[in-house]
């Protein structure tokens, strides 16, 4: 072999060596921070801008004595919730609620009653549209308890895609109906043409 092919080959070797250090070296150095602030949630407004009990809740609503709207939140789909508070006991409310459900025909479907928590909760439901309430104390007045009411709004029908509507004005049986069938065996008047043979 040759001396100068050696030297190539050797410097051709260091300089592969180099490049592979230098490389390396390259991927270990960490990357520099980014000092960004962390990304907030995005806080949307979950409320009505009134507290006035919405148009949709149910006619026969039974209102606790006493109680305030706290919170009307925006309907989130086909729900919405209202949150009120009242001074009271949780027995006298559940028996206010359970009573003056039977009257306004609500039929609860289920009900749950937690006593260590001062907890009840109802599922019921009125005219096919479910709903559900909960008392509980309130978290920043405990003497207050906090009625938590959710609630189907009722569906919107476009009246344009409907079948229309037939009234009639004839209720059950009429004058015609009660009439005697015609009797089927009566001869047919002669026509003209038989007349004349």
């Amino acid at each position: 072999m040759n001396p100068p092919d050696l030297f190539i080959s050797r410097l051709a070797r260091t300089l592969l060596g180099a490049a592979l250090i230098l490389g390396l070296a390259a991927c270990k150095t960490p990357a520099p921070a980014v000092t960004a602030e962390p990304a907030q949630p995005s806080r949307t407004v979950s409320d009505e801008p009134t507290k006035a009990i919405p148009p949709d809740l149910y006619k026969k609503m039974p209102m606790y004595p006493g109680a305030v709207v706290e919170h009307v939140h925006k309907p989130k789909g086909s729900m919405r919730e209202i949150v009120f508070s009242a001074q009271g006991q949780m027995p006298q409310m559940v028996s206010f609620y359970k009573d003056e459900f039977k009257k306004s025909d609500f039929h609860i479907t289920s009900s749950l009653t937690m006593p260590a928590r001062h907890t009840w909760s109802c599922d019921f439901h009125y005219n096919g549209r479910p709903g559900s309430i909960m008392l509980y104390p309130s978290d920043e007045d405990k003497s207050r308890m906090t009625i938590d009411l959710i609630y189907e709004m009722p569906a919107h029908i476009d009246e344009s895609m409907m079948e229309p509507k037939e009234d009639f004005d004839v209720i059950g049986p009429g004058e015609i109906a009660q009439q005697a069938p015609q009797a089927t065996n009566q001869e047919a008047p002669k026509s003209a043409s038989s007349k004349s043979e």
